[in-house]
């Protein structure tokens, strides 16, 4: 069973500018130079990003994570691009994609079932590795853990294990530093579409290994050449805000809560005070006037994420 390796493609970089301010965010004149953090090559040798699809999920009274597609672009250490992979992974005997996954993925069990090997694409894999000399492999969030997991739960032959393991070991999750550096210490969790959006790529992600694997890349080289196209410190700032906002929202939902609306003048003439008295500008004053409002039947107030209000 062949993998499918495509051939290398350089990635354009994007304009940069300023973030769009809203009333319910803290202003602030701070910006961010090119990054420090952003994985600038391993002792000399090159890199690869990887991104992978996971089946997680309960199965008989016992978690599984299986690996189900991975997907790495290699690079030197200026990022140019010098190879790339791509490929699903059989599942394992007796396992289902949920509906669920297969709709974020595209993946279907038929797809799967006649996938190659988790033996025959790790060999592969690490082979590409080692043939490009690579030092780390860099990940966005919980890859290492996840794909641990999938690695102890299989029974694998002497000499592959080893080579498995020693892969795994050199995944280092960038998303802590790299996410730090931008947002000025702000937020150490930025997602993959909060980068992709801060960096002018649009917040969509794919959850294509492949792709998501380039989109990482991509972000990162946008952040080197410092040319990201929202401030970062002003994009955490909005997400503080909005989670502690979402927290504090109580009334929300029409069909739920419908029994709740009323009619008092009273009421809107309190809320318009509120407003007069600047309370949208916190997020749990905020969040109290939107509740009031939708009971008074002033409809609901949806606070999209840092993507998707940029995104509009």
């Amino acid at each position: 069973m062949q993998m499918n390796r495509c051939t290398a493609q350089n990635a354009g970089s994007k304009k940069g500018g300023n973030l769009v301010s809203t009333n319910t965010e803290k202003q602030t004149t701070k910006k961010k130079g090119p990054s420090q953090t952003a994985p600038m090559g391993f002792k000399g040798k090159n890199q690869a990003f990887l991104d992978a699809e996971y089946l997680s999920a309960r199965f008989k009274k016992t978690s599984i994570e299986d690996v189900i597609s991975v997907g790495v672009v290699i690079t030197n250490p200026e990022h140019e691009e010098l190879d790339r992979f791509y490929s699903t992974v059989q599942l394992t005997r007796g396992h289902k994609l949920p509906p669920l996954i297969t709709e974020l993925t595209g993946l279907t069990n038929e797809e799967l079932e006649f996938a190659p090997s988790y033996e025959e694409v790790m060999t592969e894999l690490i082979n590409l590795v080692k043939k490009w000399q690579v030092g780390k492999i860099c990940v966005w969030g919980g890859d290492k853990n996840n794909f641990q997991r999938d690695f102890e739960s299989r029974n694998l032959e002497k000499p592959l294990k080893r080579s498995v393991a020693k892969f795994i070991s050199t995944f280092e999750n960038i998303q802590k530093d790299v996410s730090l550096d931008i947002t000025g210490g702000l937020d150490a969790n930025l997602s993959l579409a909060d980068m992709k959006t801060i960096c002018g790529l649009g917040g969509h992600v794919a959850h294509n290994a492949l792709n998501d694997a380039e989109d990482m890349l991509e972000c990162i080289r946008i952040i080197e050449k410092d040319e990201m196209k929202y401030d970062g410190v002003e994009a955490a700032e909005y997400k503080r805000f909005r989670g502690e906002y979402v927290k504090n929202r109580s009334f929300d939902d029409p069909e739920v809560d419908e029994d709740y609306i009323i009619d008092s003048p009273l009421g809107l003439q309190f809320l318009e005070e509120l407003k007069g008295r600047g309370f949208a500008d916190d997020p749990k004053t905020k969040a109290f006037m939107d509740d009031l409002g939708f009971i008074l039947g002033k409809g609901n107030v949806y606070m999209g994420t840092f993507s998707e209000m940029m995104n509009e």
